[in-house]
């Protein structure tokens, strides 16, 4: 059976593992959510890394050391496919994301430092993932998606997000992501 751990301790070990590899990191996903957003029960840690592919190596030798547990073959070849990968923790899983889109690349230099579980980490600003959440466009992306507009009203970079939002529409020939925006602030 597998040993319990708690959230935080996993939390931990999982900012443990990008520090130790030495790469650059946001959290995304429903922890990030919490910091500005409506906070809502997440079991897992969703964490875009900016790395190249061919130097993965460091992180899961060093997840090895701390105890995560995954089929070697099997990530690389999803990360090396779609950018995207998860390795568990005992009986929690930590998501990867390698980010693709300039946007993403854009948003570590916007990143913000916040305290969570009594460890500095970095999340994104509430503009990138306010932009994060509505790019997949899943019904629960979205409910936190009106939460971070909810709570930061009168806060929010406009410009900036209708920027992005227009590129990011372009890029993906659809306009749904800048529809989407537009729906969302209208709600303000």
């Amino acid at each position: 059976m597998t040993e319990k751990v708690s959230f935080s301790d996993y939390f931990r070990a999982s900012i443990d593992l990008v520090e130790r590899s030495k790469v650059d990191y946001l959290i995304i996903g429903g922890v990030a959510v919490g910091v500005w957003g409506k906070p809502r029960l997440t079991e897992d840690l969703d964490l875009m890394i900016f790395i190249q592919r061919k130097n993965l190596k460091i992180v899961f030798e060093n997840a090895k050391k701390l105890g995560f547990k995954f089929n070697e073959k099997k990530i690389i070849a999803q990360a090396k496919l779609v950018g995207v990968f998860k390795i568990f923790y005992k009986h929690f899983h930590l998501d990867f994301l390698i980010p693709s889109l300039e946007f993403e690349k854009d948003a570590l230099k916007r990143k913000q430092k916040v305290k969570i579980f009594e460890r500095e980490v970095f999340v994104p600003s509430k503009e990138d993932l306010l932009l994060l959440k509505i790019i997949p466009g899943r019904p629960k992306d979205i409910v936190d998606a009106e939460g971070i507009v909810d709570r930061h009203k009168n806060k929010l970079d406009i410009k900036y997000l209708e920027t992005w939002a227009q590129k990011l529409s372009d890029e993906a020939q659809d306009l749904r992501i800048y529809n989407e925006l537009k729906r969302l602030l209208s709600l303000k």
